[in-house]
């Protein structure tokens, strides 16, 4: 549903002033109730603050894990070697409009991480999301991150199934309507992944998933 289709079926109602002052209220307590969270924040624990609520992780599993470290590994590589930008794993807090996220990987290309500052607690959206699916986190990851990235700019998003080894890329485009939205393809572990944001960074998506094809990903970019 569109801004306009919300806007209408509020003008709609016959107090529509009623229910844009309880939006602002609703909006007020949840942003008294994000600074809370960022007060109690605990290096050593992970948490988000999605929509009002506090989700704290459990942790993960080795599979999830695994992935995780190949993939952000093979990311640090490229933009070490070829000055590209920043890679962050997990702990680095994403603040969009309305959430603080965690995601398991982010990139920010090279002009946008500039800004970086040792002190610096709350990272702008990057440029690459990459999020590695958990029986916990599968909704969110692809209904309000999916939607809030695209919201926030992310150009680029994938979503990592490490249990049936496959890769989702979604790049920021157009619809015929001129709206934003992601474009989606899928690649399977026998394929090669393009990056779209990385320039020359491309990989085997079994490279993500098992370590000889991960060490020889590795042998390449020495």
């Amino acid at each position: 549903m569109s801004n306009h289709d919300i806007v209408s079926q509020v003008l709609d109602r016959l107090q529509p002033r009623e229910i844009i002052t309880e939006i602002e209220q609703a909006l007020d307590r949840e942003q008294r109730a994000r600074g809370r969270f960022r007060q109690q924040l605990d290096p050593d624990m992970k948490s988000e603050f999605i929509l009002g609520d506090v989700v704290v992780h459990s942790p993960a599993l080795e599979g999830h894990n695994a992935s995780v470290l190949r993939i952000s590994t093979l990311l640090t590589i490229h933009c070490t070697l070829k000055d590209q930008g920043q890679v962050r794993v997990e702990k680095a807090l994403v603040a969009t409009q309305r959430n603080d996220f965690e995601p398991d990987v982010s990139v920010w290309l090279r002009e946008r991480a500039k800004a970086f500052q040792p002190d610096m607690k709350y990272y702008p959206a990057p440029d690459l999301v990459v999020e590695v699916l958990s029986k916990s986190t599968e909704g969110r990851d692809r209904g309000v991150k999916y939607d809030d990235y695209l919201n926030e700019g992310v150009a680029e998003y994938w979503i990592v199934d490490y249990v049936n080894k496959r890769v989702e890329q979604y790049i920021s485009g157009t619809s015929y309507g001129e709206e934003r939205v992601y474009h989606k393809t899928v690649f399977e572990k026998e394929d090669t992944l393009t990056c779209r944001v990385l320039e020359g960074f491309s990989v085997p998506v079994a490279a993500f998933f098992y370590q000889a094809p991960f060490a020889e990903a590795l042998a390449g970019r020495e």
